[in-house]
């Protein structure tokens, strides 16, 4: 069955000139079919998980195992399939770890939140894995890299979004601990462009989970340039950590920069713990950094998680609001400019029309008759 060479759905056979889930162009010149595509080395593209998920492509991988593009069989639709490393299902901790993400995210409902299609153990050799939504855009790194700087209104409306998805994910006591702009999806849609998905609630925590956790106080987890104090330190963790991220992911967007980096893990881990954070009009005086915006980005990268943003949904408050506060700050400045001028003393109608030949009155010597001492 032919399909959409963008979103990759199966077309109609009505369907000629434009995809009529995405609007793209289906010219003679595309086909309607996918190219195939190279030969991959990896053992499992061009086999059935599950008996249901055709692995179509290697997309990433990590710590913890692969992750493909997908195709389930039932739906005709692409999925993303995580399957964890076969080398660490002997390892109870990381087998439970991996579990938890799946149930962990399949509690949470929200648009702004990837969604957990399926999960499971393969019958063969007992792989596990999980299954997600598809999402056709770029990650937060790839449009840094690509569109900085950013308009502030755009990453205000973007970065709202991903406290949206934290707020959801908090009122169910799950924590993502390792938010970082590879993790956060942008896509344009038909009625919405930058609409956000947060990914990979990979080593979420729960907090009101039952039986002994499975990450201590003292196993660090996450990536070093976003972790909050706390965290850096393996101090008991709560919500407000990722709101410390998001701070950095802010401060990131603003200037082009993280605001703590260094050459190993420990060296960032250090000055997040102990460095204050140069603020973000002074890193990048070019940027266009509003003082709300820099007010608000210094607030959630505080040491103290008490004097941060408490919770997601004050965050998407704070952010929602910056733009109308820059723009009334412009509004105020350009109402003072006109009373700064110092004005220019107007002529007067009698100097004007002095006679030409008048020289000037500076200079002159004005004599005073004064009585003598003796009259």
């Amino acid at each position: 069955m032919p399909s959409c060479p963008r979103c990759l759905r199966p077309l109609p056979p009505t369907a000629n000139a434009l995809c009529v889930y995405c609007g793209a162009s289906l010219t003679p010149s595309q086909p309607k079919t996918r190219p195939l595509a190279a030969k991959s080395t990896d053992p499992l593209v061009g086999r059935t998980v599950a008996g249901r998920f055709h692995v179509e492509e290697l997309i990433g991988q990590g710590g913890m195992g692969k992750v493909y593009r997908a195709r389930h069989l039932a739906l005709d639709r692409p999925v993303v399939l995580k399957m964890l490393k076969p080398a660490l299902l002997e390892d109870p901790t990381i087998v439970g770890r991996f579990e938890r993400e799946a149930k962990a995210a399949s509690r949470l409902n929200h648009p702004n939140v990837i969604q957990v299609l399926d999960f499971g153990r393969q019958e063969k050799d007992g792989t596990l894995y999980i299954v997600m939504e598809f999402v056709q855009g770029k990650d937060l790194r790839v449009i840094l890299r690509d569109e900085w700087p950013l308009a502030e209104d755009r990453l205000c409306n973007i970065m709202a979004q991903v406290c949206a998805a934290l707020s959801e994910a908090h009122a169910h006591n799950i924590i993502h601990r390792d938010l970082k702009p590879e993790n956060v999806m942008v896509e344009d849609r038909r009625d919405q462009q930058d609409f956000v998905k947060v990914l990979d609630f990979g080593i979420a925590k729960l907090l009101d989970a039952e039986g002994p956790g499975l990450t201590s106080v003292d196993v660090v987890c996450g990536t070093p340039q976003y972790m909050a104090p706390e965290q850096a330190t393996g101090t008991h963790l709560d919500a407000r950590c990722d709101l410390y991220a998001v701070g950095v992911i802010l401060y990131q967007m603003a200037t082009g920069h993280l605001p703590f980096d260094g050459a190993n893990s420990m060296e960032v881990l250090t000055k997040q713990v102990h460095d204050r954070p140069i603020p973000p009009r002074q890193r990048q005086p070019d940027a266009p950094i509003s003082e709300a915006m820099e007010t608000l980005i210094l607030r959630s990268l505080e040491k103290d998680a008490g004097r941060r943003p408490q919770t997601a949904e004050q965050f998407r408050d704070e952010l929602l609001a910056v733009p109308g506060k820059a723009r009334e700050k412009r509004a105020s400045l350009q109402a003072a400019e006109p009373l700064l001028r110092v004005p220019t003393p107007p002529t007067s109608p009698k100097a004007q029309n002095a006679p030409q030949g008048e020289g000037p009155r500076k200079g002159r010597r004005w004599w005073w008759p004064f009585p003598s001492a003796g009259s």
